[in-house]
């Protein structure tokens, strides 16, 4: 293999001469596209002239962080020769390319990787009831063909509906298969976010404003107005590596002072930070906390702004029908429960130093304006609700709330640096939706593993309700690694009868499934519409051909339906073609007077518009 590899490398790189280069059985264009996902980047002249044949074409990049940016792969007689992003108009800082990063750049080692799943396998010890369960996560695999693989799946729906009813059937994830459960009697949803921690709870409350808090922060322009930004438990430098990063580094060049507080030292700590400041997992609010102690026994908060925009600070200012020793001054000053709130308080629990925690809120108070930007990590922990509310608090209590280039927000993912209404939308594909006909039946992020090991699960108010869970249908997606209680979850698909896993890697949630079905990226795809940041909007197309023997989930959803008696065309009522162009034809763009949007195509016919 060496040698071919070798060989391969001094190659010219034209199809017919690539595939020429084995005499062993390798599979055609599936052996050629492996190979050049296996670092067979470089060229010599030869594969030049084949390059020069080729064409660009927009690649999507899936990858969920706050990128998604403008992704390009030059395809040469359906072979992948190399990637680039964004060169469509010179850079700068007011414009600036939608660059990909390093993470996006690989995207050609994922989509063309030998880890891809090729066709479909079943547990070795898989029988209809489970076979011998204990061994998932450790049994050796079997090719089968799709006819068997769609058999066995229909056959074990049809089976645990029939035994158990159809509550017994758990889908994580995935939009096509559910679509064919929901027709079928329906199944048991997952519902809660973890992204976002608590914010989503505590940002409406606080504020009054409906939202996660994620839009309610600064775009790039307003950034560059900070004289202080706090980055509290956020790494922009790897989770948003592209627009972001660079966004922030513009305001870094425009004059702001950066705090990183975070128990590591990040690569945003290095590139950004005049001042780091450690802080011990999951104690973040006892450092506010003492900060808070510290603003208000030396007169540093903002008084006047929490008179006149806040309930709640002292007993002056609580809110008609509560009990006055219930706030926020009195519990930092230790009134009532005779536990001041001190810098040397908090430094037995978070770790820093009462100097260092002086310094920080004197800088925040003194500052104007000061933006407090938090990641969702710090209030993704039991009782995360205090983190949000202490930092909305800290900004509240120096004034921080409601000025330009202020403000506390988790401004992560896509809105990190991009906070604001989107400015294009991608349309609706116009896909009939299937409602659930037990859409009430919902196990939480935080309680599914629990509750199909227990048989009980939590609705509401009052007692836990009972819950048989006998199968798993996993989408794409990796809930076993992805939601909290990874050894709990492996022994929860250790006790049912059924596991099934979509997708195109053995992730951890198809290394305990019985059944891995293969599927394609969306390089694989017709194409669709994918929004990186609220200012783009990117259309991309199909790459190259379904790798292997891989299929769309939408195609494996209607194959099921087939074998239970339903239609598949309910199932999957629109050809790839025709929804994409749906998406297209309802795409809305922010209309000239900054109000309400329109018809982007509309816009597109009208005078003056350039397209880029």
């Amino acid at each position: 293999m060496s040698d071919f590899l070798e060989k391969a490398k001094q190659y010219a790189v034209s199809r017919r001469k690539f595939l020429g280069l084995s005499g062993t059985a390798l599979a055609g264009t599936a052996a050629a596209l492996t190979l050049s996902g296996c670092g067979l980047t470089s060229a010599p002249a030869g594969a030049k002239q084949a390059a020069m044949e080729g064409k660009w074409v927009t690649a999507a990049c899936w990858h969920n962080c706050g990128g998604r940016c403008l992704n390009k792969a030059f395809v040469a007689d359906g072979i992948v020769i190399r990637q680039k992003t964004d060169d469509t108009h010179p850079d700068s800082p007011d414009f600036p390319q939608q660059r990909g990063c390093p993470r996006g750049r690989s995207q050609r080692k994922q989509v063309l990787g030998a880890d891809r799943l090729k066709y479909p396998m079943k547990r070795k010890n898989w029988e209809p009831g489970g076979g011998k369960k204990e061994l998932r996560g450790q049994d050796e695999w079997v090719r089968i063909s799709w006819d068997e693989a769609l058999d066995i799946v229909a056959g074990e729906i049809k089976r645990i509906k029939e035994k158990y009813g159809s509550s017994a059937i758990f889908v994580p994830s995935g939009s096509a298969l559910p679509r064919t459960l929901s027709l079928y009697g329906g199944y048991t949803e997952r519902w809660g976010a973890v992204s976002w921690g608590t914010w989503p709870e505590v940002f409406p409350y606080i504020t009054g404003i409906k939202a996660n808090g994620a839009n309610e922060g600064n775009d790039r322009f307003r950034l560059r107005k900070s004289k202080l930004i706090v980055l509290w438990g956020a790494n922009p430098a790897v989770s948003s590596n592209g627009g972001p990063a660079y966004n922030f580094l513009q305001a870094k060049k425009a004059g702001a002072k950066f705090i990183v507080v975070d128990p590591l030292y990040t690569d945003t700590s290095r590139v950004l930070a005049d001042e780091w400041i450690p802080c011990r997992p999951a104690t973040d609010t006892t450092l506010i906390l003492g900060m808070a102690y510290h603003l208000i026994t030396n007169n540093l908060h903002d008084q006047a702004y929490l008179d006149k925009y806040c309930v709640g600070f002292d007993a002056d200012h609580m809110p008609e029908g509560t009990n006055p020793q219930d706030n926020f001054k009195d519990y930092v000053l230790g009134t009532y429960d005779g536990v001041p709130k001190t810098p040397e308080w908090a430094v037995a629990t978070c770790g820093v130093d009462p100097v260092i925690i002086r310094r920080f809120a004197e800088q925040l108070a003194a500052t104007r304006p000061a933006a407090i930007i938090a990641a969702g990590a710090p209030a993704r922990i039991n009782n995360g609700e205090h983190f949000p509310h202490a930092l909305l608090t800290l900004g509240l209590i120096t004034g921080n709330l409601g000025v330009p280039g202020s403000g506390v927000s988790p401004n992560m993912h896509a809105r990190s640096t991009y906070a604001g209404p989107a400015l294009i939308s991608a349309g609706s594909n116009s896909i009939p939706s299937i409602n659930n006909p037990l859409s009430d039946l919902r196990l939480n992020n935080c309680e599914m593993w629990n509750a199909i090991l227990t048989g009980k699960y939590t609705d509401g108010e009052g007692p836990q309700k009972e819950i048989n869970i006998q199968m798993i249908c996993h989408g794409d997606a990796s809930e076993l690694n992805q939601r909290a209680g990874l050894m709990k979850g492996i022994e929860a698909h250790r006790k049912v009868e059924f596991v099934l896993s979509q997708n195109y890697v053995l992730n951890t949630n198809s290394k305990y499934s019985d059944v891995v079905l293969p599927v394609i990226t969306q390089w694989e795809t017709q194409g669709g519409l994918i929004s990186g940041n609220r200012e783009i909007l990117i259309h991309y197309s199909k790459v190259i051909e379904p790798l292997y023997e891989a299929k769309d989930e939408m195609w494996i959803a209607a194959e099921v339906g087939k074998r239970l008696g339903l239609d598949p065309i309910t199932i999957n009522p629109l050809t790839p073609e025709q929804a994409l162009y749906n998406q297209i034809a309802k795409t809305t763009v922010i209309s000239t007077s900054g109000k309400g949007k329109e018809p982007l195509l509309l816009c597109m016919l009208l005078p003056g518009f350039t397209e880029r």
